[in-house]
């Protein structure tokens, strides 16, 4: 990381360009980090992920709306294909043999993705598979999708609080269908958090995309040990 990086003014600035729909400038914000030596994860984890939280916020408190918000993830979104993932790509050592496979999806009624798709860059080049099944997918579906797979892990993604109740019905389909055991099931997202976690019987609970991989790798450690 750039020793001299200003992490509290590039926050504000990705926040201001994201809500003025100012593709070039948070663009290049991101660029000119990264040409000082800044990692492309550290760029995303403490620049990009607390201005879309901040929007997230925003949005649920209805100071801005659902345009602004779709504007600010759509921009994210192409700063994240374009120069994010090609950055970490360039920089991570490819790991060939699988470490395990995962599902993620975004639950019912989130269109969000950008989290998610950076947790699956990052399993991806720590060794696993990841399975994307997208955004707004019912529970019914990521079990059903869980099974023709075959996964060993189902990554559960929310932006919204009111999208939570969805993250409990796939619980409550794996237990129905006596196969909870199968999978371990790991919660991210702004609007998940510990104690949810804990009350749904989550296996882990992640708000970073470094933190999904180590819960990750340490969830199939403890699988082979069974």
């Amino acid at each position: 990381m750039a020793n001299n990086f200003n992490w509290e003014t590039s926050k504000s600035d990705m926040l201001k360009y994201l809500l003025a729909a100012d593709n070039q400038q948070a663009t290049s914000l991101i660029k000119d980090a990264l040409s000082q030596g800044v990692s492309a994860i550290d760029l995303f984890e403490q620049c990009i992920t607390p201005a879309l939280r901040e929007i997230g916020t925003r949005f649920e408190s209805l100071d801005i709306f659902l345009p602004e918000m779709v504007c600010a993830a759509e921009i994210i979104q192409e700063i994240n294909e374009d120069v994010i993932s090609p950055a970490m790509e360039t920089n991570s050592d490819m790991v060939m043999e699988s470490a395990g496979k995962v599902l993620m999806a975004t639950v019912q009624g989130d269109l969000h993705d950008i989290g998610k798709n950076m947790v699956g860059l990052m399993l991806r080049v720590n060794g696993f598979e990841v399975i994307d099944i997208g955004t707004n997918v019912s529970p019914e579906q990521i079990v059903v999708q869980a099974e023709q797979e075959q996964v060993d892990i189902i990554g559960l993604s929310s932006l919204l609080t009111t999208c939570l109740p969805y993250m409990k019905d796939v619980f409550d389909y794996l237990t129905g269908k006596g196969i909870r055991e199968k999978y371990a099931v790991i919660l991210g997202g702004a609007a998940s958090s510990q104690e949810y976690a804990d009350n749904v019987g989550a296996d882990g609970i992640g708000h970073s995309a470094a933190t999904a991989v180590i819960i990750c790798k340490q969830l199939m450690k403890d699988r082979s040990l069974t």
